[in-house]
């Protein structure tokens, strides 16, 4: 007589399974780690950068079954920071709204004069010009000049397809270029002026120039 083989208790297989998926989180973690901090930290302020990319992983862990095959495991965190980084961008621009209140308030009720900082015009000109755009514009911009993604990679993260990307990027690129460039004193040469040369945005590393 042949004895069925003793069923495995559902807890060992449920232990088996959340080991399979740490080892397979762990390999996501460090094989995307830099490249979302790296995200994240060029959009928040630095002091909030490793709770933003804590954030962005421990989103991945709760939704690992979504967790596309790579090389879409990247672009998919991308995606998650993208979200995750607007979300502190929008509770610290209430934070700063109530600070910026409660400051005036205060400033207002004793009578003593607020400190203005002076700005440096030309170090705020690239801000104040990225600043500027539509933010999808922005984005466009920053992860193909800064996260260095492809177009195609681009268009992905941020759901559009590659030629909407494209029109996208391109508008973003040159609405800087040419803002910057149009503070900028004139000279018949073109040479530099007071050590400024011309408006150049950093080069991409991995498509084509436009």
């Amino acid at each position: 007589m042949t004895l069925p083989e003793p069923r495995q208790s559902s807890d060992a297989q449920d232990r088996r399974d959340r080991g399979a998926a740490e080892l397979a989180f762990e390999a996501l973690y460090t094989a995307h780690y830099q490249a979302i901090a790296a995200y994240v930290l060029r959009r928040v302020p630095a002091q909030d950068a490793d709770d933003v990319t804590a954030q962005v992983f421990a989103v991945a862990w709760r939704r690992f079954a979504d967790v596309p095959a790579p090389p879409q495991d990247r672009l998919w965190l991308y995606g998650v920071a993208r979200n995750t980084v607007s979300g502190q961008q929008r509770a610290a621009r209430r934070w700063l709204h109530l600070r910026n209140r409660l400051s005036y308030d205060t400033v207002i009720g004793s009578g003593v004069l607020a400190y203005i900082p002076v700005v440096d015009p030309v170090s705020e000109e690239v801000r104040a010009a990225m600043s500027a755009l539509r933010p999808a514009d922005r984005e466009a911009l920053q992860l193909v000049l800064w996260d260095e993604l492809s177009h195609a990679e681009a268009a992905a993260v941020l759901g559009c397809s590659p030629n909407a990307f494209e029109l996208r990027y391109r508008r973003a690129r040159n609405a800087v270029r040419d803002t910057v460039t149009a503070k900028r004193p004139a000279n018949s040469a073109g040479a530099n002026h007071a050590g400024e040369g011309p408006v150049r945005l950093p080069q991409e590393s991995r498509t084509e120039q436009p």
